[in-house]
């Protein structure tokens, strides 16, 4: 009965549409950015917020300077999303690119405008910085 539980709240988090899409619409885009685009638009700009949904443990081991922390694994991270300005840009970031889609449509639902998300996640912008 476990298995069964899981196997459809699995589902239910990720549909059967496509694991961790995100649709843009007329009232809210969403764009997964490549490691150096997504540098740029920290670089280039100052008028966002940036988001680590990871685990507080993950954070504390690395993460980008001026992140908030709200991990998607935490039960009140729609209240803690919600503290922020909805026509502001948001950059999410998670460890590889599972956990942030998931909170870019959370977004999406509580009406946000614009979210760019790191495409592979904060593991391949690590590796991008090595190589």
């Amino acid at each position: 009965m476990k298995l069964l539980s899981l196997i459809v709240l699995f589902f239910y988090l990720y549909g059967t549409s496509g694991c961790f899409t995100v649709h843009s619409n007329k009232s809210f885009s969403y764009s997964k950015l490549s490691p150096a685009e997504y540098a740029a638009v920290l670089k280039d700009s100052s008028n966002y917020y940036l988001v680590d949904v990871r685990t507080a443990k993950e954070y504390k081991r690395s993460h980008l300077a001026g992140a908030l922390n709200f991990s998607y694994l935490n039960f009140h991270i729609g209240r803690d999303v919600d503290s922020l300005k909805k026509d502001k840009l948001v950059l999410v970031y998670c460890q590889t690119c599972h956990r942030s889609p998931l909170v870019a449509r959370k977004m999406k639902n509580m009406g946000f405008r614009k979210v760019y998300d790191l495409k592979g996640g904060y593991q391949k912008l690590a590796i991008a910085h090595t190589n």
